[in-house]
Parts: structure tokens; C-alpha cells; sequence
């Protein structure tokens, strides 16, 4: 039965690896928060979520959102 929770963890790791990738990063959140999908070793899965993010990229990624949101709300 522990072997099977291991797989479980891995996959949910994985699909969240490929939602995180093709959600805009507030809604891959918000799935996240709603599924309640905060167990497991964070810190583990928060290294291999942003393996190949930096500061600068994010910060990229969180002004493009705000951006396109305002264009959003002012249409």
C-alpha cells in the first residue's frame, strides 16, 4: 500500500509539472489551493516547479500577467 501512495505522489507531482507549464502561474495556484494539494515535501516540489525559473523570469512572467489583465479589464 505504501508503494502505491508513492506513485500516487509521483503522478500528481508530474501532472502538476505539466499544468504549471500551460496555466498561467495564478491559476495553476488557484487549481492547486482548491485541490488541496499542499501535502507531500514542498520544498522538494517548489525546487523542481521553479527548476528553471529565476527571479527575473518570474517577475517577467507576473508583469506580462498584470498587463494583459489590464488590457482585459479596460476592454
Amino acid at each position: 500500500m505504501k508503494t502505491r501512495t508513492t506513485n500516487e505522489k509521483k503522478v500528481i507531482q508530474e501532472a502538476l509539472l505539466i499544468l504549471k507549464d500551460h496555466l498561467e502561474l495564478l491559476k495553476f495556484f488557484q487549481f492547486v489551493a482548491a485541490c488541496n494539494l499542499g501535502a507531500g515535501d514542498y520544498l522538494e516540489f517548489r525546487d523542481k516547479l521553479f527548476e528553471h525559473e529565476t527571479h527575473e523570469s518570474l517577475y517577467q512572467k507576473i508583469l506580462e500577467f498584470r498587463e494583459a489583465k489590464e488590457i482585459i479589464d479596460n476592454e
